[in-house]
């Protein structure tokens, strides 16, 4: 029986039988739609009993992973591109308005570690603004700093708090290939 909560539209109907999506949304009771449910429930048992449950959990664990990922500096789209959960429903993880989240998710989520999140990494700017300082003493303008590193931006934009490893790594190449020389 379809669930009397699901909204119905058009595309339900219009799709072909043999679709488990048309035997639980268009609630289709022929054989092909009967066929393919059952399938589906057949597979997720199997993969239930070989261990893989994807079922709902607290998204308590994952909520606090991603608050010390802050404090170490990791975003949630760093976080986002080294799990490959939206960095949407990382941010409602940890804003506390997804309270359930699917074990999958959950596990990618934990995985992560502030190495894992590579270049986008947050780190303290001071290092890297005493290298621009020094660029600067020496004769170079804030735009030719920023056309150097590849910035679209025509003048140099860099917060003065924390940066990205990609970054300061770029400053600190920046600054070596001019400053040491001789």
């Amino acid at each position: 029986m379809r669930p009397a909560d699901l909204p119905f539209t058009e595309h339900f109907q219009s799709l072909p039988c043999g679709v488990r999506a048309k035997y639980v949304a268009a609630g289709c009771r022929c054989m092909l739609c009967r066929a393919a449910a059952s399938r589906y429930e057949s597979e997720r048992l199997r993969a239930r009993r070989a261990g893989d449950w994807n079922g709902l959990v607290s998204a308590a664990a994952a909520r606090e992973h991603l608050v010390k990922l802050s404090r170490q500096g990791v975003g949630r789209r760093a976080v986002s591109d080294a799990c490959g959960v939206s960095a949407t429903i990382l941010h409602e993880v940890k804003m506390g308005r997804k309270t359930q989240i699917r074990q999958r998710t959950e596990r990618a989520i934990l995985a992560v570690t502030k190495h894992a999140a590579g270049m986008a990494l947050l780190v303290p700017a001071g290092p890297t603004w005493r290298l621009i300082k020094a660029l600067i003493e020496e004769g170079f303008t804030k735009t030719r700093i920023a056309r150097e590193l590849g910035y679209k931006a025509p003048a140099l934009q860099m917060r003065t708090a924390r940066i990205t490893r990609g970054n300061a790594i770029a400053v600190e190449r920046l600054y070596r290939r001019y400053m040491t020389c001789a």
